[in-house]
């Protein structure tokens, strides 16, 4: 059935991520742009709209399970439309036994039991949502795309400038040491979270490989993140050469692009491990080869980079760069047939095609 035909009442889909904020990355890989890919196509999905329930078919909570949005889904079932619940992080992991996330855990059992049909970002993940329910009820897995470009971010002038000027010091700084020989190397990533492992922090694990490496290839660390306090105090006492930029919409791209190789060093734990492989796609899209410890989304793209191989992995990237360039496009070549945007949307959209037979046979019952 094509979209001309499902732009009338109970035909459109309503999407509702826990944010709209583009800063938000789940909110961007989940919802928001996907959404604008299949709008571009003329598929009738918006974000949630509560004054336009008549015409939803489906509604998507994309990782939105407070108690507000479960009120909001009951009652939307009650209505005939399809509710679909998407997760994306592993928010059942608790390892300190907090409340707050007790509570969450909970909360997000009731959600997933509401839900008409279950979404997750990786199969690891999916994993866990049918542990947690014991329903024996099937999830989809939808992957996140690559993202190429981040859309919707207005800074101000103050602002840009600040970033850009830090990013240009950076690129002339690296341009010099590329020119000295020295191979630049870079991390990036949120600094950490407060109830599980991993982030920044992670980078302690590889130092003395870096430092050991170091003495043979001269190489620099760039930390693309945002806490400068706990890089100053974690990574730059480090005696490799190390800089810090903070991440920004509108520097992060270029200066990932200016680097040679990405580690990616994990602390494996039932909340890491259902990550998705965003951050190997995009290096590996971006022209960096990748160094990186395995969870289970990493292994699509193991014939492009060396995981838990980081002694063998790390000496042969920094003394081959032919090597770098053949993997960085056997990346790329994975990612233009599983992992763009447009091949994201595709299963979206095949969801959501599900959802409107399943509501329009609901209407027939009636």
């Amino acid at each position: 059935m094509g979209d001309a035909d499902l732009t009338m009442g109970g035909c459109w889909i309503g999407w509702k991520p826990i944010s709209t904020n583009v800063r938000v990355a789940s909110s961007r890989l989940r919802c928001l742009e996907p959404l604008s890919e299949l709008r571009s196509r003329g598929y009738s999905v918006e974000t949630f709209n509560p004054n336009h329930v008549d015409r939803y078919a489906a509604v998507i909570y994309s990782k939105a399970y407070d108690d507000l949005s479960y009120r909001e889904a009951t009652g939307l079932q009650k209505r005939g439309i399809r509710v679909v619940f998407d997760l994306c992080d592993n928010h059942f992991y608790n390892p300190r036994g907090l409340s707050y996330w007790k509570q969450a855990a909970e909360r997000l059992r009731r959600m997933m039991a509401t839900a008409n049909e279950l979404v997750a970002s990786t199969e690891a993940l999916a994993e866990v949502m049918v542990e947690e329910l014991s329903d024996g009820r099937h999830v989809t897995v939808i992957g996140d795309a690559v993202e190429t470009e981040i859309r919707g971010w207005v800074a101000p002038v103050w602002q840009r400038w600040y970033h850009e000027r830090k990013l240009s010091r950076l690129l002339e700084e690296l341009g010099e040491d590329r020119e000295r020989g020295i191979i630049p190397i870079v991390w990036f990533g949120h600094h950490g979270s407060p109830y599980a492992e991993g982030g920044m922090l992670d980078l302690l694990s590889i130092r003395p490989l870096l430092e050991k490496m170091n003495r043979r290839y001269p190489l620099t660390l760039t930390v693309i993140s945002n806490s400068r306090k706990r890089y100053h105090k974690a990574i730059e006492p480090w005696s490799i050469s190390t800089r810090y930029l903070a991440w920004h919409p509108e520097t992060f791209f270029p200066a990932l692009r200016a680097h040679a190789v990405a580690v990616i060093p994990i602390s494996v734990n039932p909340f890491t491990r259902c990550k998705s492989n965003n951050r190997v796609a995009l290096s590996l899209h971006m022209g960096l080869a990748v160094v990186a410890d395995s969870i289970p989304s990493y292994l699509a793209f193991g014939e492009a980079c060396y995981l838990d191989a980081w002694e063998t992995g790390l000496e042969t990237y920094l003394s081959n760069p032919d090597l770098r360039g053949r993997h960085v496009e056997i990346g790329r070549a994975i990612i233009a047939q599983d992992w763009t945007l447009a091949r994201i949307a595709d299963r979206w959209h095949d969801l959501f095609g599900r959802l409107r037979a399943q509501a329009q046979r609901y209407e027939k019952l009636l």
